[in-house]
């Protein structure tokens, strides 16, 4: 008899065991869970940083080579000297006709 009461401990143990493994592993789930809720805001604010950071210095480099290409083209027209570098309408449209007339 005492084997009997033996077997049915150890599986009332084993099953005790058992049924505590499955509800430890569903309450580890749901911290898990929990936590990356909690924690996602955070992540998706680093993301975005870094995204940020990312798109800025692209537009820097874009704009510096923008910058340079039209540097260039200024630098390869040649400035006639006595006209003036900045004209309104009113003077550009004097300067045409004094060109037409001169020539």
């Amino acid at each position: 008899m005492l084997p009997l009461l033996q077997l049915g401990k150890s599986s009332l143990a084993s099953q005790a065991f058992v049924k505590g493994l499955i509800q430890g592993a569903i309450y580890a789930g749901i911290v898990i869970a929990l936590l990356f809720l909690c924690l996602l805001p955070l992540i998706v604010k680093h993301i975005r940083k870094k995204q940020a950071k990312k798109a800025a210095t692209i537009r820097g480099k874009k704009s510096s080579k923008v910058r340079a290409s039209q540097e260039l083209e200024m630098s390869l027209k040649p400035e006639e000297p006595g006209k003036p570098t900045v004209t309104t309408f009113s003077e550009s449209h004097i300067l045409e006709k004094q060109d037409k007339r001169a020539s």
